[in-house]
C-alpha cells in the first residue's frame, strides 16, 4: 500500500507529546489559514463560502489573527459584513396576530424566541458550514483512515501509538469509526486503555499529594496531569498561552517550592 502524506505526518506526530491527531490537524490548519490569507483571498468560491458561513466560527475566526494578515482578512470579511448588511436591510418585523396561538405561546413562555424576528434571525445565521471546520474534518478523516490502514508491517503505527501519549477522546472516537475488523479494534482499544490507565494513575497521585499529610513528598510528572486530562478529554487547543505550558514536564520539586 502506498503511504500517504497523512501517514508520514501522523508517524512524526506520534513521537511528540500530546494527541498526535490534534498535532497533525493544527499544523494542517496553520497551512490552510495561511493559504486563505496570503494566496486565496481573491478566490471567488472561497469568498462565497465565507459569505454563506457568515465568516468563520469563533475558534477559527481568531486563528486568522497573525502577522501580515490584516489585508487578506479585511478583504474576506468585508464581503461578509456587506452580506449581513444586505440581509438585515431586507428584514421585516412580522408580529403574529393578536389572538394567534403563537402570540399565546410567547406570552406564556417569555424565553421562547419571538416569531416576529425569526426570519431575520435565521437569515443572519450561517447558511453554510465554516470553511476551516470543513477542512479540519477532511484532515481528521484522512489521518484516522491512514492510522487504521497502517497498523502493522514495516513502519506500522501500532507500536508508535503504544509509545505515544495516545489520542484525545474526540479523535479516538473518530479512529473507532474507521475500524473494520475485531482484531484491529481490540489492538487499538487495548493500547488506548493503557494510556488512560497511566493518566488516571497520575491524577490519583496528584490528588493524594495534595493532602497535607503528604505535603513533604516531591511532585513529579503528575503535577501537570490535570492539564493532560483536559487535553485528553476535550482535545488540544494549541492556543498561544497553552502551546508549551503543559507539555514540558517539570523536574521533581517539593510542593512547597
Amino acid at each position: 500500500m502506498a503511504r500517504t502524506k497523512s501517514y508520514y505526518d501522523l508517524r512524526d506526530a506520534l513521537k511528540e507529546p500530546g494527541c498526535p491527531m490534534c498535532r497533525v490537524r493544527k499544523a494542517a490548519l496553520e497551512r490552510y489559514m495561511d493559504g486563505l490569507i496570503y494566496e486565496k483571498v481573491n478566490d471567488a468560491g472561497l469568498r462565497k463560502a465565507v459569505r454563506e458561513s457568515r465568516g468563520f466560527c469563533e475558534r477559527h475566526a481568531w486563528d486568522l489573527v497573525r502577522h501580515g494578515a490584516a489585508l487578506g482578512v479585511a478583504i474576506m470579511l468585508r464581503d461578509t459584513v456587506r452580506e449581513i448588511r444586505s440581509v438585515a436591510q431586507s428584514g421585516r418585523y412580522r408580529p403574529p396576530g393578536s389572538w394567534s396561538m403563537t402570540r399565546l405561546q410567547e406570552t406564556v413562555d417569555r424565553g421562547q424566541p419571538r416569531s416576529a424576528t425569526a426570519r431575520l434571525v435565521a437569515a443572519l445565521g450561517p447558511q453554510g458550514s465554516c470553511p476551516a471546520c470543513d477542512h479540519e474534518a477532511e484532515i481528521d478523516h484522512a489521518v484516522a483512515s491512514s492510522f487504521v490502514e497502517n497498523l502493522y508491517g514495516p513502519d506500522g503505527l501500532l507500536q508508535a501509538y503504544r509509545l505515544s501519549d495516545g489520542f484525545c477522546l474526540p479523535h479516538f472516537r473518530q479512529v473507532l469509526t474507521r475500524i473494520a475488523n475485531e482484531t484491529d479494534f481490540q489492538a487499538i482499544l487495548d493500547v488506548q486503555q493503557e494510556h488512560w490507565q497511566k493518566l488516571e494513575t497520575e491524577l490519583s497521585e496528584l490528588i493524594r499529594k495534595s493532602d497535607y499529610r503528604f505535603a513533604d513528598e516531591q511532585v513529579g510528572p503528575e503535577a501537570i496531569s490535570w492539564l493532560r486530562a483536559i487535553a485528553s478529554l476535550a482535545g488540544e487547543s494549541y492556543q498561544p498561552k497553552q502551546r508549551a505550558f503543559w507539555r514540558e514536564r517539570p523536574p521533581a520539586t517539593s510542593p512547597k517550592d
